[in-house]
């Protein structure tokens, strides 16, 4: 870039699966390196995690305008569950949330875990939502019934309550082995059922368990007494209409007094079935420490998301509430097997929001250096250099500076650091805006960037940051400028370069900074003017201009003229001064490039008397 001065002087990873028959419980190994639902859960970057603990830490962008933050995820029970749970990512960053694998163990029933995620927004300039789905990265493996608990806490940083709503619910297929004959058989006539019938609905309900008891149970429907086939089976029933297992047969248990009309969630008349656990719907509340049910389906199938809108903590609560098992043949009550829950965060800007530094750009040296590649490079180094005080920042319209949309002023002391925050209203339909900078001290009054930085909006990005103004001190000015005279007898030829112009010199035997002490009139003195650019930027629209001696102006007695010869008189604008005039000596516009140099030469006629 150029300062512009006027002068004057994801890894595929592996998991179980388990597939429930009878008694055994069979381990198939699969990989993958696909993404499972839910989406937009942010990314998340894992600087430390404990599987046996269930914890993990890190910092997070999230999801929507991507705003920062870091987390913890901590494991504050933990009942029927392997100690380890696999966490995901245990390390690293991954998008899409972060995932928690939590093993059963089939010898405790009454499964249950629970789970704090707790964020810290870096700013809040943003709403932060934590965000609540089954898994981000298995596709493997299905869940089991279950009733999960959901507490939050607000971020107190916005005056915005927190609040819970259903995001996501579609409609999914179930699961047989998770769900049981209850929702997955058909009564097809009279006395005669069938099992592992398809059924797609959402997967999400309203909890309408009953003093804590589900009121949901598994059983096999060919496991019943009778005769037949998962297809089409016939139970035999007793006096009262009531069915049971066949002796040495039992897959889990039965509801009270289990007939044709309340077995079967298709036909019940029962209040606990047919009219109960219905949908939650798309922006439904959950309220606070409140829960509802999650049903069994495959994990690659899952797609719910529960969104808790600027919320600080979320803690989840799981419990299996089948009332018997798949595998097991026993009365159990909450068992489940591998379980995944994911959290996540997404953001949407209450601003846009303009930040960064007015700084010393003197590269971290009192004095510039000839090797100092940050002095005066229009980048703020935060290693070497500081911020300075006292400026006025805005943020205004590029066409028309008097529309402020937000102004700070930095205070006496500090380190130069602003940030501007406007409503996302105040900039609809616009494509830009400038940032401006101005400071009432002279402390560093030489600017290395603009004064006006014009900032392009891009959509869906709300945070711009590093939008910094460089300045420097009087004495780490870039330009230099070194006037040098010499008296001669106004020769018709002058070789500017070759005469002398050395520590020694006086302005009678070469170029010299040292005073004339007499000169006679009709001689002649001429000057070279040295233009010295000490930074690590080009200086653009340069002008050399010099005010030849007036008399009666400054002390001046006599007139100086400009005389032949002059060295390259390209370098001289068309209203430059004629020569055997007196007046302004002023070149074209120059772009003098950076740790250069540039010599201007002239001769001028000093006035034949003192009188003229």
């Amino acid at each position: 870039m150029t300062a512009r001065f006027f002068v004057l002087l994801t890894l595929p990873t592996s998991f179980s699966l388990w597939a429930k028959r009878g008694l055994t419980l069979t381990f198939m190994a699969a990989s993958f390196n696909l993404q499972a639902a839910p989406t937009n859960m942010g990314s998340m970057t894992v600087t430390s995690s404990n599987a046996s603990a269930g914890t993990a830490s890190g910092t997070y962008v999230a999801a929507g305008s991507g705003a920062t933050g870091s987390f913890t995820l901590v494991r504050n029970e933990n009942i029927g569950y392997n100690n380890s749970a696999e966490i995901t990512p245990a390390s690293g960053t991954r998008t899409n949330g972060i995932e928690i694998r939590n093993d059963s163990n089939t010898s405790i029933d009454r499964d249950k875990f629970k789970y704090t995620f707790t964020i810290t927004p870096d700013d809040n300039a943003s709403i932060h939502t934590i965000k609540v789905g089954q898994a981000s990265y298995s596709i493997g493996g299905n869940s089991e019934i279950a009733r999960q608990t959901l507490s939050f806490t607000q971020n107190s940083q916005i005056i915005t309550p927190a609040q819970a709503t259903i995001r996501n619910n579609p409609n999914v297929p179930y699961f047989y082995n998770a769900m049981g004959d209850y929702f997955m058989g058909k009564k097809l006539a009279g006395n005669s059922f069938s099992s592992n019938n398809t059924v797609t609905l959402p997967q999400l309900r309203f909890d309408s368990s009953n003093g804590g008891d589900s009121g949901l149970y598994y059983y096999g429907i060919t496991a019943l007494n009778g005769s037949g086939n998962s297809s089409s089976f016939t139970p035999t029933t007793n006096s009262s209409g009531q069915v049971s297992f066949a002796s040495g047969q039992k897959r889990g248990t039965l509801p009270p007094m289990p007939t044709f009309t309340n077995i079967l969630k298709e036909t019940s008349t029962s209040p606990n079935n047919q009219t109960t656990y219905r949908a939650l719907n798309v922006n439904d509340i959950i309220a606070n420490n409140s829960s509802y049910v999650s049903y069994g389906i495959a994990n690659a199938d899952s797609n719910y998301v529960l969104a808790v809108k600027n919320a600080k903590t979320v803690t989840l609560t799981y419990e299996g509430i089948m009332r018997g098992n798949s595998a097991i043949e026993a009365d159990v009550v909450g068992e489940t097997y591998n379980e995944w829950i994911s959290f996540g965060v997404e953001s949407e800007p209450l601003y846009y929001v303009f930040s960064g530094t007015v700084f010393n750009d003197n590269g971290g040296n009192t004095n510039p250096q000839v090797n100092n590649s940050g002095y005066f490079n229009g980048i703020f180094d935060t290693v070497s250099e500081s911020g300075i005080s006292n400026s006025t920042i805005k943020l205004v319209d590029c066409n028309n500076s008097d529309i402020v949309y937000a102004s700070e002023n930095l205070p006496m002391t500090g380190v130069g650091q602003y940030q501007l925050r406007t409503p996302i209203a105040n900039l609809s339909g616009k494509n830009t805006v400038c940032l401006t900078e101005e400071n009432s001290t002279n402390t560093h009054p030489i600017r290395t960037t603009n004064s006006k930085k014009q900032v392009d909006l891009v959509t869906n990005k709300y945070f711009y940051d590093t939008n910094n103004f460089g300045r420097v001190t009087a004495e780490n000015a870039a330009l230099v400028l070194i006037k040098y005279q010499y008296v001669n007898s106004c020769p018709a030829t002058i070789d500017y370069p070759t005469i002398s112009n050395t520590a020694a010199d006086n302005p009678n035997s070469g170029f010299s900074t040292k005073p004339i002490d007499n000169i006679e009139p009709g001689n002649c003195i001429a000057y070279k003017i040295t233009a010295t650019n000490r930074a690590n930027l080009s200086i653009d629209n340069f002008i050399m201009q010099d005010m030849l001696q007036k008399k009666g102006e400054k002390g001046a007695t006599v007139d100086s003229k400009l005389i032949a010869p002059l060295y390259k008189p390209n370098d001289y604008a068309s209203d430059s001064v004629a020569i055997g005039n007196n007046g302004l000596i002023k070149t074209k516009i120059f772009t003098l490039a950076a740790k250069s140099s540039y010599d201007f030469y002239f001769n001028t006629k000093y006035g034949t008397t003192q009188s003229n």
